[in-house]
């Protein structure tokens, strides 16, 4: 089905454009009017406009052969945080780490037009995708938030005596009027440097809760203070969940205060018909990891460096010296999710994917496949967290081409100085076992599983952490399986060397 005949979302609006120069102010205008109506002011609604249309004026001008003649949607989508904006188009497919990098300090008329683009359009967009479709063509995605004051600058009330240690009585829901209070815990527990950046607005608190991208819990006392908060963040259409952002006041610390609210809303997930919920738990210290294997939560793979080391543990663990790896764990609601996998492993790896499909009692099957022919191009999607310096590739196709586009991906995130990236392969698929090698010939190093609801889903986990005397032993893991894992990663790493 074409960009065209899709189905649009309620309150969406799709505008179809020719591959000529006038589309840029076309799109412009509509996103503008678009963005208006939700409320964006005009330093943002002039920020949208520029980023837009240098997105869509790189369409316009590299999609297809200045002599033919093409058409490409835009689509405006409205989402409880701001706006999303959806470029689909049949042309020939984009690389963006092979456009040069643009700085802002050097001389403009010693630097290459399309590395200023992609710089503006950056600049203007708060998330900014590439993918490339394979016969689906290529789809980018700008995404842009509503300006508001983080909790940190906002008037803070008068500070009160510290409040005794009652008792918790209930777990329940977040309420709007709780969103405040809950911005504050996490401000006094993490400073600005939890990842969730979006915790930090009461706005958006609220907005994600109603729209269903969020269920947070709270642990209260009888008097109604906040004792501890943990959420869900969903992903509904993949069926899955994150338990994150947990947080306990100091004074409610060892009452198992995290075990309950988790609990609460591994009930909720349920109800909502969940399947899977997963966690990256930190390991500056072993509690959260404990606390996950409390409520069933199995570890899968350890991801070096996944944090940046701004991260703080207020009054748990000190002040970081790298960045902040996380051990990633997973329980399974749904016991189809249990199915028999079969796959060729990777020699260098057949014992921790072992005893991780045993730990999630998931039956495996190996087998000794050899890859089917690939198809020529690889299909690789591309996610950025600039602010946490962190970029996440996904091979959903292998293809003859697939190592030299890892190459050249990971050649652009080291100039755009990404401090990690992380890439996952697909498992059951032979070539991933045939080409493994390729993959940590370039720098990548083997990291564990990222198990998905069906056979299919499951993926190899491989990071490249930039800085050479990054510390793979430093993490502090609760488990067995998580130390056994965490020592086959350092030996990985060190072989790689």
């Amino acid at each position: 089905m074409s960009a065209a005949e899709s189905t649009l979302a309620p309150g969406a609006c799709r505008l179809t454009l020719g591959n000529e120069a006038r589309s840029a102010s076309l799109a412009c205008a509509l996103a503008r009017a678009f963005a208006a109506q939700l409320g964006f002011g005009e330093s943002e609604l002039g920020a949208i406009e520029l980023g837009l249309e240098e997105a869509v004026s790189n369409v316009v001008r590299h999609a297809w052969p200045a002599d033919e003649r093409h058409d490409f949607d835009v689509l405006l989508q409205a989402t409880p945080l701001g706006l999303d904006i959806l470029i689909r188009d049949q042309g020939q497919p984009f690389d963006p780490s092979r456009v040069p990098d643009y700085d802002p300090a050097a001389a403009p008329d010693t630097q290459m037009h399309a590395g200023l683009g992609m710089h503006l359009i950056r600049q203007a967009f708060d998330e900014v995708e590439y993918r490339n479709l394979g016969r689906g063509g290529k789809e980018t995605r700008l995404v842009r938030y509503k300006e508001l004051v983080p909790i940190g600058e906002r008037p803070a009330p008068e500070p009160a005596p510290p409040a005794p240690a009652e008792e918790v009585t209930e777990v329940r829901l977040l309420r709007p009027d709780d969103a405040l209070e809950v911005a504050r815990l996490i401000h006094e527990a993490y400073g600005y440097s939890y990842p969730y950046e979006h915790i930090y607005f009461p706005e958006r608190i609220v907005a994600l809760n109603a729209s269903g991208e969020l269920c947070s819990a709270l642990a209260l006392t009888a008097s109604g203070r906040i004792a501890g908060h943990a959420a869900l963040v969903i992903d509904a259409a993949a069926e899955r969940a994150e338990l994150a952002i947990v947080v306990t006041r100091m004074q409610y610390r060892g009452q198992g205060v995290a075990r309950r609210i988790g609990e609460f809303l591994v009930e909720r997930a349920r109800e909502r018909g969940l399947r899977l919920l997963y966690t990256h738990a930190v390991t500056a210290h072993p509690y959260t990891q404990q606390f996950m294997h409390q409520l069933g939560f199995r570890d899968t793979a350890l991801l070096p460096g996944h944090a940046p080391a701004s991260l703080r543990f207020r009054k748990i663990a000190d002040a970081l010296t790298q960045r902040e790896s996380c051990m990633y764990a997973v329980r399974l609601l749904d016991e189809s999710c249990r199915g028999e996998r079969v796959a060729t492993l990777p020699a260098a790896h057949r014992e921790p994917i072992r005893a991780i499909y045993a730990g999630l009692a998931i039956p495996l099957r190996e087998v000794e496949a050899a890859p089917s022919p690939l198809p020529p191009h690889a299909d690789v999607a591309v996610s950025v967290h600039s602010g946490l310096e962190l970029a996440q590739l996904r091979l959903e196709r292998w293809g003859e081409d697939a190592i030299e586009v890892l190459r050249a991906r990971l050649a652009g995130f080291r100039r755009e100085r990404m401090a990690v990236v992380e890439l996952s392969l697909p498992l059951c698929d032979p070539a991933t076992a045939a080409r493994c090698p390729d993959v940590e010939a370039l720098g990548f190093v083997f990291s564990g599983v990222i198990p998905g609801i069906a056979a299919q889903d499951d993926r190899l986990a491989f990071d490249f952490v930039a800085d050479p005397g990054f510390d793979y032993g430093a993490p502090r893991i609760w488990s067995e399986l998580g130390q056994q894992l965490r020592d086959h990663v350092r030996a990985a790493a060190s072989a790689a060397a």
